[in-house]
């Protein structure tokens, strides 16, 4: 990208909107009950989900993950990635999740666009 000196300008450039990283906003443990692992944001651009815990998960976007109704997260670092260019809003929808047996961690990490009020303007030396 002509001018880009950042890969947030980079980013901006492709992309046509600010973004910024979110981690683990909703929390990090997933227990065998249904949680809301993350809500419903139109602005999330991007999610990965890993699981570092000792039991596998399983993620469903809008229900309850059940049977073959989800995507299963393997145990102690598999990992579950979603973005809108391959896979369609469908990576702003809330999603779901629930541990096979006991509690497990995870780590979330998410793009969303930023709200237009927090975008900075451009450093007067990269103009």
């Amino acid at each position: 990208m002509p001018g880009a000196r950042t890969v947030r300008e980079v980013l901006a450039a492709l992309r046509g909107v600010t973004t910024t990283p979110r981690i683990n906003r909703q929390g990090n443990t997933v227990i065998n009950l249904d949680i809301i692992l993350m809500k419903n944001d139109p602005s999330r651009l991007f999610f990965m989900v890993a699981n570092f815990g000792p039991q596998d998960v399983v993620m469903a976007p809008l229900a309850l993950p059940f049977g073959n109704q989800g995507v299963r997260i393997p145990a102690n670092g598999g990992a579950l990635t979603v973005q809108f260019d391959e896979d369609g809003e469908v990576v702003a929808y809330e999603w779901h999740a629930i541990a096979a047996g006991g509690a497990t961690t995870v780590f979330t990490l998410e793009a969303v666009i930023e709200p237009r009020e927090t975008v900075m303007p451009a450093h007067p030396s990269v103009v």
